[in-house]
This record gives C-alpha cells, sequence and structure tokens, in this order.
C-alpha cells in the first residue's frame, strides 16, 4: 500500500457555549505545549484508506504548505464593525438541524429554475458578518473576501456581473483596483444596507461556464460565484494566505445552507482559471486574487444515487 499523504492540520476548534469556549482558549494559549505532548503521545486508531494504487508527489503542494505555515505570535484584539443584527427578509423557515443534515452538494443544475429576487437578497445578506453571529464569529478579523456574483436567473434583477461588499470601508480599494468601465451601481431592488453593486450588465453564462473550467453547473444555474480575497501585504506574513481560504470555506458553507433554505442547491466548484477571472475584471497586480468558486440553482436529481437521511448510521446505532 503506498504512503499516506502528509496531513497539515490547521486548527483546534472548540464548540462549546461562550464561557467555555473563552475559558479553553486561554487554556490552550498557556499550555500549548503541554497539547502537543498529548497529542504526541495518543494511540491512533484506524487505518487510512488507500484513494488509488500509487502515490503521487504534488511538491508544488508541500512547498506552500511550508511557506504559510504560521509561527507563533502575540493575539489580537479584534472588533466588529459590521451590520447589527439579523438579516432582512428570509430566505427560508427551515430551521437549523434540518438544514445542516439535510444539505447536499448539487451534481447538476436544470438551467431553469431562478430565484426570486427577494431570495437571492437575503441569500447574500447572510453573507455579511455580524457581531456574535454564527459562523462569522469564529473568524476573528474583518472580511477579507469578496463575492463576485454571475447573475443568470434571478427574477427582477438584470443579468450580469455583480460584487458584494463584504468589509465596510472596502469599496474605495475595490473600485481603485477593478476595471475602470464598471458601473458600480446599486443593486435595483435591494436594501439600502445590502453592499451590492452591479458592476455590468449582459449574459454572464458563457464566462462563468469559462471560468470554470468549462463546466456547465456554472451556467446552469441561478447564479455563480468567484471569491475575491484581498492579499494586500498578508499582514503579518504568508499564513494569511490560509486564512484567507479559511474564510472563502466559510462563504462556501454559508451559500450550501441558504441555498437549501431558498429551495434550491449549492456546489462548490474546485477547478476554475483564475486568470480569467482577473483579466475580466481588470486586476493589474495581485492586491486582489480569486481563490475559490461555488454555484447555486435548480439541482437535478442524479438517478444512479442513493440517498438516506444525514447521520443515519448515528440513528441506526442510539434505536
Amino acid at each position: 500500500m503506498a504512503a499516506a499523504d502528509r496531513e497539515h492540520p490547521d486548527g483546534l476548534v472548540v464548540v462549546a457555549p461562550a464561557p467555555v469556549v473563552d475559558a479553553a482558549a486561554a487554556g490552550v494559549e498557556r499550555g500549548l505545549d503541554a497539547l502537543r505532548e498529548i497529542v504526541a503521545d495518543g494511540s491512533w486508531v484506524g487505518t487510512p484508506n488507500a484513494l488509488s494504487p500509487e502515490h503521487v508527489e504534488w511538491p508544488a503542494i508541500d512547498e506552500v504548505a511550508i511557506a504559510t505555515r504560521k509561527g507563533r505570535v502575540p493575539p489580537r484584539d479584534f472588533v466588529w464593525t459590521g451590520p447589527e443584527g439579523l438579516s432582512v427578509g428570509a430566505a427560508g423557515s427551515f430551521p437549523a438541524i434540518h438544514l445542516i443534515r439535510t444539505r447536499r452538494s448539487a451534481v447538476a443544475l436544470d438551467g431553469v429554475t431562478a430565484l426570486p429576487a427577494t431570495a437571492f437578497f437575503a441569500i447574500l445578506d447572510r453573507l455579511l458578518p455580524r457581531p456574535g453571529v454564527p459562523p462569522w464569529d469564529v473568524l476573528p478579523w474583518a472580511p477579507r473576501v469578496h463575492p463576485v456574483l454571475f447573475v443568470h436567473r434571478v427574477d427582477g434583477l438584470a443579468p450580469g456581473l455583480y460584487l458584494l461588499e463584504r468589509a465596510p470601508g472596502a469599496l474605495e480599494a475595490l473600485r481603485a483596483a477593478l476595471r475602470s468601465s464598471f458601473a458600480w451601481e446599486p443593486a435595483g431592488g435591494a436594501s439600502p444596507r445590502l453592499p451590492l453593486f452591479l458592476l455590468e450588465k449582459g449574459d454572464a453564462r458563457p464566462l462563468a461556464r469559462f471560468a470554470s473550467c468549462q463546466q456547465e453547473i456554472a451556467a446552469d444555474s441561478a447564479f455563480a460565484v468567484a471569491m475575491l480575497a484581498e492579499l494586500r501585504d498578508l499582514e503579518d506574513g504568508p499564513w494569511w494566505y490560509r486564512r484567507l481560504h479559511w474564510e472563502a470555506g466559510v462563504l462556501g458553507q454559508a451559500l450550501y445552507m441558504e441555498a437549501e433554505a431558498a429551495g434550491v442547491r449549492g456546489t462548490g466548484i474546485g477547478c476554475f482559471f483564475d486568470d480569467v477571472v482577473h483579466e475580466t475584471l481588470g486586476l493589474a497586480d495581485r492586491r486582489l486574487r480569486d481563490l475559490y468558486h461555488f454555484t447555486v440553482g435548480g439541482a437535478v436529481d442524479d438517478r444512479r444515487l442513493t440517498t438516506t437521511p444525514g447521520y443515519v448510521d448515528a440513528v441506526r446505532r442510539r434505536a
């Protein structure tokens, strides 16, 4: 059997009520060396599955992992400056536990289903971080990833390219970095508190398809997303690059949940041509980079697959 791929742990996550989390965070910071010893002395159970008969070396992955490794840095206080309260409107009325258990990635989209503008705006509103509102309270830094939206089928909204500003005060820098010919008009029908801007009207389906490695799912959706990250000087060092990917991943999970709540389905797109997006947006330097793609629309069920309820094995064990 081929050797297992090397793993790179990125973080320790404590899920508990706030007082427990605060106490755990303080304890981990003081006892990190002791925690390392406990982990190192642990008895690991199980055998990793072999995904293929041969191990393929990807040296670039190890190089990036080493270059973006985080050393010990002083803790930094962070003060939220985003909107207060929950979102305006509602994408759906399902309880969170239902959405979490039923969430699935779409394998194909029908190219027909449209979203009402109210549902679309509600989905985007929930991508804005708010103090003490999950999942954004797990990221202790100001938002640095802004969705560029390829809008195809949203009733009441013109098709085209849009951008959602997720950090107050980022608009000026975004406008300076992107193509000068973009309109930057507030999206028609959106709440004034939703910082959604029309960049350019038109059929964005061919561009979304091409930018996502010619995958039809990016054009058959109601809308697709390219997540544009602010690299700036990467603050304290290259290790911030990983955190930008974390933020893009949390955005993707939020889109998964909100798509389910709106009665449609989403899926992440790992294969994309970032240079195509950069050229389309007129990016002349590396201050902004495309990190991740996503798409949302009416799902087409794959009859070859069998779907069982989430956590079905755990339910059976309890029974």
